[in-house]
C-alpha cells in the first residue's frame, strides 16, 4: 500500500492494496511524482510502473514484462530529468519518455545492485548501489563518472 501524508507528517490515508491488478502493488519500492505532478510507483515484485494521476486515477504502466531494451525485472527507483524522461533503477539504469517509451540504459560500469536514483539539475545522476555499498555518478548521457564508497 501506498500512504499519504502532509508535509507535516500528518496520516491521510493509503491507497491500494497487495495484488497485480491495476493499481494494486507487490512490494511497491520507490515512489516519485513527476514535474507533471503524476504519481510514478516502483511496483517492484509486478516488474512494473504504475503512473497515476494526483488523483489516484490510474493514468499509464510501463510494462518491464516486454521483450528487448525497455524490459527490467525488479525496479526500486525512480527519478526524472530535466526533459522529464523517467530514470528506473533495478539490475541496470533504464531511461523512458514520459509515456514509456524506452530511451536508452546507462553505462553499466559501476552498477551493482542500484536502488536509488536523483537527477540534478545539470542532469547527472546519483544512484546507490546497494550490493558495493557505494553511489555511482553518471552525466547526463548515463555514462560512467565517478564512484563514491566501497565497491567490490
Amino acid at each position: 500500500r501506498i500512504h499519504k501524508l502532509t508535509t507535516g507528517g500528518e496520516f491521510l490515508g493509503t491507497f491500494g492494496q497487495k495484488g497485480s491488478n491495476d493499481g494494486q502493488f507487490n512490494g511497491p519500492a520507490g515512489i516519485n511524482i513527476s514535474p507533471e505532478g503524476k504519481v510514478y510507483v516502483a511496483d517492484s515484485n509486478n516488474r512494473r510502473i504504475q503512473v497515476f494521476h494526483s488523483d489516484w486515477t490510474l493514468y499509464h504502466i510501463i510494462d518491464g514484462k516486454v521483450s528487448g531494451d525497455g524490459s527490467f525485472d525488479r525496479p526500486f527507483g525512480v527519478a526524472f530529468d530535466m526533459s522529464g524522461d523517467v530514470h528506473v533503477t533495478e539490475n541496470s539504469v533504464t531511461v523512458f519518455t514520459p509515456s514509456g517509451q524506452f530511451v536508452r540504459k546507462y553505462d553499466q560500469t559501476n552498477l551493482n545492485g542500484p536502488i536509488g536514483i536523483a537527477i540534478d539539475s545539470a542532469g547527472y545522476s546519483l544512484v546507490a548501489n546497494n550490493s558495493s555499498h557505494s553511489l555511482s555518478i553518471y552525466d547526463p548521457s548515463g555514462r560512467f563518472i565517478h564512484s563514491i564508497g566501497e565497491f567490490s
